[in-house]
């Protein structure tokens, strides 16, 4: 298990400057797809860090409103991206 964590740790880790350069890429082109592309990015690095920071919970409780937190701007991230694909760009 401490392998699978790691990796997707790691994961988390390089999703944040594709996150900010394909972000970077869509505001200067424009282009709506780069800018699902970001977003789509973002929710999945919040996704692997969300059982990292689970794990991390059991060993300390004071952890607990952290993943309460993170689960609940995963949820948010989610309902919006699919929000934006019922309007048009």
């Amino acid at each position: 298990m401490f392998t699978l964590l790691y990796w997707l740790f790691l994961y988390f880790l390089l999703t944040i400057p594709v996150f900010l350069g394909l972000a970077l890429l869509a505001r200067l082109t424009g282009s709506a797809g780069v800018r699902r592309a970001a977003e789509v990015v973002m929710l999945t690095g919040g996704a692997a860090l969300l059982p990292v920071v689970l794990q991390r919970a059991y060993e300390r409780p004071v952890l607990w409103p952290v993943v309460v937190l993170l689960a609940a701007l995963l949820m948010f991230g989610v309902v919006m991206h699919v929000k934006a694909y019922q309007r048009p760009s």
